[in-house]
C-alpha cells in the first residue's frame, strides 16, 4: 500500500495506509502499529484524520508514549537499537565501566522485554536515551569508550 515520512514537531512517524482512503474509517500502520482512523472529507480534495482509534480486534493501542529523543550522530563506540520500542530501564550511567556482555538497558516492543547487553568492555561515555523514550530502529543508545 502507500507509504509515508511524516514529521511533527521534530518527530518522524512511519505512516502505511492499509486500505481504500476514500473509506470513512481507514486503517493504518504508524510506526508498525495498526490504529483505525476516521476521516472527513476538507475541501472536497483532501481527506484528513478526525479521529483515532485502535484497529478492531487486530492489536490493541498502547498508550500514547513519550516522544523519541532528537536524532544523535553515531560514533564508533555508540550501541544503536537493535529494535523499535521504548526504553524501559536504563541500567548504566555515564562514567560507569562495563564487561562485553552486561545487560545496559532494556527495551520493550510488543509488550515484550529485550535486554540491550554490552559488545565490549569499556565505559560509558554518554547515555542518549531515556527511559520512556521511544527509539526506532538503529537509533543511538548509548556510547562506550
Amino acid at each position: 500500500m502507500t507509504q509515508y515520512k511524516i514529521t511533527v514537531k521534530d518527530t518522524t512517524y512511519d505512516v502505511e495506509i492499509l486500505d481504500d482512503p476514500r473509506n470513512d474509517e481507514v486503517l493504518v500502520k504508524v510506526n508498525g502499529e495498526e490504529l483505525t482512523v476516521v476521516t472527513e472529507e476538507v475541501n472536497k480534495a483532501v481527506s484528513a484524520v478526525k479521529a483515532a482509534k485502535p484497529a478492531p480486534a487486530r492489536a490493541a493501542a498502547p498508550a500514547p508514549k513519550p516522544a523519541a529523543a532528537a536524532p544523535v550522530a553515531a560514533g564508533p563506540g555508540t550501541i544503536k537499537s537493535p529494535l523499535p520500542g521504548v526504553v524501559n530501564s536504563i541500567k548504566v550511567r555515564a562514567g560507569d565501566k562495563v564487561k562485553a556482555n552486561d545487560e545496559i538497558c532494556v527495551i520493550e516492543a510488543m509488550k515484550a522485554m529485550n535486554i540491550i547487553r554490552a559488545p565490549q568492555d569499556g565505559t560509558v561515555a554518554r547515555i542518549h536515551v531515556n527511559e520512556g523514550n521511544q527509539v526506532a530502529y538503529g537509533a543511538p543508545l548509548m556510547d562506550i569508550e
